[in-house]
């Protein structure tokens, strides 16, 4: 039979591992107590006066009950698809940025032909008026 070492069961118990952990679950608890005073205190404290107005739906100015054959103006879906586009293209320079000293000739030759067809991107954008409202 091999020998088991029964100290091993209870290894994280005085580890660094139980400290971090023990720091964040702190921190949870905080914010959870914090978060249940400040939104119990902003209930009891602040006078109820509902009326049709402060209750009705706002959307982006839109009546939320109109005729459903209302149209709607597409360029606010442009400048979404655009913001998407290229919020997910800056997301990408976030791990270049943190790993820039770590990375060779080649990654950070990649990284500035990304950033140029990125710019080619804008630029195309702007010129052809893609975001002005007018």
């Amino acid at each position: 039979m091999a020998n088991f070492d029964y100290n091993m069961m209870f290894f994280f118990e005085d580890s660094l591992i139980k400290k971090e952990y023990s720091v964040l679950l702190t921190f949870l608890v905080i914010a959870v107590l914090l978060t249940i005073v400040i939104i119990g205190a902003s209930y009891f404290l602040v006078r109820q006066n509902p009326d049709p107005e402060k209750l009705s739906a706002y959307e982006c100015g839109f009546e939320p009950y109109e005729d459903t054959r209302h149209t709607f103006d597409v360029r606010f879906c442009v400048i979404a698809i655009l913001f998407i586009i290229f919020d997910i293209e800056i997301m990408f320079l976030i791990p270049w940025c943190v790993s820039l000293a770590k990375l060779d000739l080649l990654g950070f030759w990649s990284m500035i032909d990304f950033l140029f067809e990125l710019g080619i991107g804008f630029f195309y954008v702007w010129y052809v008026r893609a975001l002005d409202w007018d």
